[in-house]
């Protein structure tokens, strides 16, 4: 994904509708979704190796073009001649800091059966020197149960970790991974419901039922501005580890703006 940002002054209200006019100054772009994922591990120093779907289009380009710029390797994304590269474009107010509109472009239909077997091709490829696989499931139809199944698989042979953000709710899709990081609303959605429970309550018993379920080595909770919890297999048991956050109002400067 491509994440786009247009910085600039609101200062009036249009003619046409009940609308703020931005007046745009200054563009900028970033990586999102699994790019993201790459960008910051690339940051800590981490060689990467990313593997996707873009589609022969402008955005797909600018794509191409960041992840150079970060060191990461790219030879694993595809074209898919039929699909848009997903972009999202951010309105921002220079005086407020903040979005005040996104707009966003996107196919999220499934892969192709052509193209769906050239990522399992890549996936297989994946060498020794790997030490972990981790997968971003946005649900735009590239990470199909068949991709999903022969990321486990290699992982499984070479003997490294998977680790899935997932989206969708059908846990089913996720067996064979080692470790989910769903946020709170995810983890719900794929896990049975006590009636009457409360919020910590049902959180600690949704994640024993996936942990079970599927058998994961360990499973982290985004919780927003509650932090996170982490359930992983103890010799006691299910051990969960709360990690607090504290919730901070954050004005995002724009670039080469004074701070």
């Amino acid at each position: 994904m491509l994440d786009e940002y247009l910085w600039g002054y609101i200062e009036r209200i249009s003619p046409e509708a009940p609308v703020p006019i931005l007046s745009v100054t200054r563009r900028t772009f970033t990586l999102g979704g699994a790019g993201n994922v790459a960008e910051n591990l690339r940051h800590w120093g981490i060689a990467v190796t990313l593997i996707g779907v873009v589609g022969p289009d402008e955005t797909g380009r600018q794509l191409d073009d960041l992840l150079k710029t970060h060191g990461v390797n790219a030879q694993g994304v595809l074209t898919d001649p039929l699909r848009k590269t997903t972009r999202k474009a951010r309105l921002m107010s220079m005086e407020h800091g903040q979005q005040v509109f996104r707009l966003d472009e996107e196919s999220t239909f499934s892969v192709q059966a052509e193209i769906e077997k050239d990522l399992i091709d890549a996936i297989q490829k994946i060498g020794q020197d790997v030490q972990v696989i981790v997968c971003s499931d946005y649900l735009k139809g590239v990470l199909s149960e068949r991709i999903l199944a022969a990321v486990f698989e290699v992982a499984r042979i070479h003997g490294i970790r998977s680790i899935v953000a997932p989206k969708d709710s059908n846990a089913e899709k996720y067996r064979g991974a080692n470790i989910l990081m769903p946020n709170s609303m995810e983890l719900h959605q794929m896990t049975p419901q006590r009636a009457n429970a409360n919020q910590e309550t049902k959180l600690s018993d949704s994640a024993r039922s996936l942990v079970e379920s599927l058998s994961l080595e360990a499973l982290l909770v985004t919780r927003g501005s509650e932090g996170m919890s982490l359930f992983e297999h103890s010799t006691n048991g299910l051990r969960r580890v709360d990690i607090p956050t504290m919730a901070r109002s954050v004005w995002v400067a724009p670039p080469n703006s004074p701070t």
